[in-house]
C-alpha cells in the first residue's frame, strides 16, 4: 500500500505484512498484520510517530521519501521492535531528528539499539510540543501492554495515535474500517491474546482519554479507525 493521507498533512507511512503468520514466536495472525506510522507535517517542524519492524524499514524510508519528509522529531510510543525497530536506520537519514519518548521508553531503546542519550527528549504526561499549527499532547499509559507506552494526541485534528491499544492484526489495503464485523472479530482476538491480562490499566487508560473529542483512533496494528467509539466501546465491553 501507497502513503495514504489520513487527514491534511497527516500520512499514513508504514508497512502491511501480508505473510506473516505469527507474532512473538507464539501469537497466530491468520490474517497477516501492519506496522502504521504515521507523518504529520506541522508548519514548522514534522514529526514521524514510531517506525516499522525492522524487516519493513526499506517501505517505511520509500514512503518517507515519496512524502518528501524532514523530520525532526521521532515519537516513540512503545520500544517493542516491531514499532521501534527502523528508529537507527530513520536517525541515519535524519541525523538532526530528537527521538521523544517515556523516561522507561528511553531507557530500552539505549539498551535496544545504542542511541546516543543526547538524541532523545523525555516527555512527561501531559507534555505539548508545536510543530507549528499542530500540537502534540504525550498522555502516559503504561500496562496497555507495556510499561513505558505512550499515546500522542494531535489537538487540532483530534486525532489519537494509541500504538498498541485499540489495534488488531490485520493486513488489509483500506487505511480505514470498512468491514466493521471483521474489524470486531480480528480486534477481539488481539484483545484476547495480547490485551486482556491488563484489563485494570485498560479501564484506567479508557477514563483517561475520556476528556478527549476524538475523531480519529489510529492505532499502530490494523485500520485506522474514522468512528472512533466503535473500537472504545467494543474495549469497555470486553
Amino acid at each position: 500500500m501507497k502513503t495514504v493521507e489520513v487527514k491534511p498533512d497527516i500520512y499514513w507511512v508504514g508497512a502491511i505484512d501480508w505473510d506473516r503468520r505469527l507474532f512473538d514466536e507464539l501469537i497466530p495472525l491468520p490474517d497477516g498484520t501492519s506496522y502504521n506510522a504515521y507523518l504529520i507535517k506541522g508548519s514548522k517542524k514534522t514529526a514521524l510517530l514510531d517506525t516499522v519492524d525492522p524487516v519493513k524499514t526499506h517501505i517505511l524510508m520509500d514512503h518517507l521519501k515519496e512524502v518528501g519528509a524532514d523530520i525532526d522529531y521521532i515519537i516513540a510510543h512503545h520500544a517493542e521492535q516491531d514499532h521501534s525497530g527502523s528508529i537507527p536506520e530513520v536517525l541515519k537519514h535524519y541525523p538532526h531528528a530528537k527521538v521523544i519518548c517515556t523516561s522507561k521508553c528511553k531507557t530500552m531503546l539505549i539498551d535496544l539499539f545504542h542511541i546516543s542519550e543526547d538524541k532523545f527528549i523525555e516527555a512527561k504526561d501531559g507534555d505539548t510540543l508545536s510543530l507549528g499549527n499542530k500540537t502534540l499532547e504525550f498522555i502516559h499509559a503504561p500496562w496497555v501492554h507495556w510499561p513505558e507506552t505512550m499515546f500522542t494526541y494531535l489537538k487540532e485534528d483530534k486525532v489519537l495515535f494509541t500504538c498498541d491499544f485499540l489495534g488488531s492484526h490485520l493486513a488489509t489495503s483500506n487505511l480505514f474500517v470498512e468491514d466493521e464485523n471483521r474489524v470486531y472479530e480480528a480486534a477481539k482476538r488481539y484483545y484476547a491474546e495480547i490485551m486482556m491480562p491488563f484489563r485494570i490499566p485498560i479501564r484506567k487508560n479508557l477514563e483517561k482519554i475520556s476528556d478527549f473529542t476524538i475523531e480519529i483512533v489510529a492505532p499502530s496494528h490494523g485500520p485506522v479507525y474514522n468512528n472512533p467509539e466503535f473500537i472504545i466501546n467494543a474495549y469497555r465491553e470486553w
